[in-house]
């Protein structure tokens, strides 16, 4: 039987089979729902299309946002603080048995209860991509599909087994990297993850300002050096990288309105060119921004 899925007002189904579920979240900051839209109702794993502050009650807070995944155990309680003026997300529930079974291969001591013992990782960059890809492709078939193609609960017919094996693969791999990055987020003192954590909703909230690392470090309160070190330390990227990482990220969503001009979308992000942030843009994601265009 298909997975049991309960929607908020806030979410659509886009697939829904005996081992996986996709679906969405978009909620307007204005929205009744967007600080506290009640417990999670299965174990989800979260892809973030816009930035939000995320704090899990009794856990911690950090910035959700693209190029990162969210995890979120069934019933767990959490609310969000505005940075952009709508969250924005894509999200894989996968059957209770099979998700415990990937889970433990990193962390023995994971529960049917609790099966995440993390709130937050990074996506690789190659990951994302392929999420990004497979979410718009599912949305683009709900998109142009007529009426006699629903299922029961609102979703719709695709060919179940390749929809879930790409899933598996996918998040057993984002799984994979945030259990791998964990003992060393784990070094790092709560007093500078506080920094790290302040320095990323800093950046986070005017990701294309070309913000000063002095500035930067002031704000956190810390040396530069001493913020350098932590924020690598915690992340596994510098400073830099992280903020290219997120504008990238960012970009993707931009892509998909072929009305935006490649060069204004560039200085809008924070590049000083066209040739620049198609560079850093086919460096990180290993095409160009107008072939990513052309495959959406």
């Amino acid at each position: 039987m298909p997975i049991d899925i309960q929607l908020k007002p806030v979410e659509q189904l886009l697939f829904r089979g005996e081992i996986v579920a996709v679906g969405r979240f978009r909620c307007d900051a204005t929205h009744p729902l967007f600080r506290d839209s009640g417990p999670c109702s299965h174990h989800t794993f979260v892809f973030p299309r816009t930035i939000t502050r995320i704090h899990h009650l009794g856990g911690p807070s950090f910035v959700g946002e693209p190029g990162r995944v969210a995890f979120y155990n069934q019933h767990q309680l959490y609310t969000r603080t505005k940075i952009n003026d709508v969250d924005a997300s894509d999200w894989f529930t996968i059957a209770d048995d099979v998700l415990l079974e990937m889970i433990r291969e990193h962390d023995p001591a994971a529960s049917p209860r609790q099966p995440f013992r993390i709130a937050e990782g990074v996506s690789d960059a190659q990951s994302f991509l392929e999420q990004r890809r497979l979410f718009d492709a599912l949305d683009g078939v709900v998109r142009a599909s007529g009426a006699p193609q629903r299922r029961a609960g609102g979703a719709y017919h695709f060919d179940a087994l390749t929809i879930e094996e790409s899933v598996l693969g996918l998040l057993r791999r984002v799984v994979r990297a945030a259990y791998d990055a964990r003992p060393r987020a784990l070094r790092v003192s709560s007093r500078h993850a506080d920094s790290v954590e302040h320095a990323r909703r800093i950046i986070a909230a005017h990701p294309a300002e070309n913000v000063s690392l002095r500035s930067l470090a002031r704000a956190c309160g810390q040396s530069p050096f001493q913020l350098c070190r932590v924020f690598r330390a915690r992340t596994g990227e510098t400073i830099t990288r992280y903020r290219h990482g997120l504008r990238l990220s960012l970009a993707l969503e931009r892509l998909r309105d072929s009305s935006i001009d490649l060069s204004e979308l560039a200085l809008e992000l924070g590049y000083s060119s066209h040739s620049h942030f198609t560079f850093a843009f086919r460096r990180h994601f290993g095409i160009t921004p107008r072939q990513f265009r052309a495959s959406v």
